[in-house]
């Protein structure tokens, strides 16, 4: 028997995704820029994926990872 995964029951992985990136950011203090400054993405990038409009690339979120200095699996796992 298969199962059908219902979006509008749970968030969808950019959600949490955007959700986690966020509260990494904010356990450090950091403003969108100084998270910016220190992984080299854009601000209007980081802001548009933390409101999860846009899909974050693998690239991306290890740049985002590496400021945060975790993997990116261990940034996905605590999604």
């Amino acid at each position: 028997m298969s199962t059908i995964l219902d979006d509008s029951a749970s968030p969808g992985l950019d959600a949490l995704i955007a959700a986690r990136i966020r509260r990494e950011r904010e356990a450090r203090g950091w403003s969108i820029a100084e998270l910016a400054a220190a992984s080299g993405v854009s601000r209007a990038m980081i802001s548009k994926v933390e409101r999860a409009e846009a899909s974050p690339t693998a690239a991306l979120l290890g740049r985002l990872s590496g400021a945060f200095h975790l993997t990116v699996s261990t940034l996905l796992a605590r999604a």
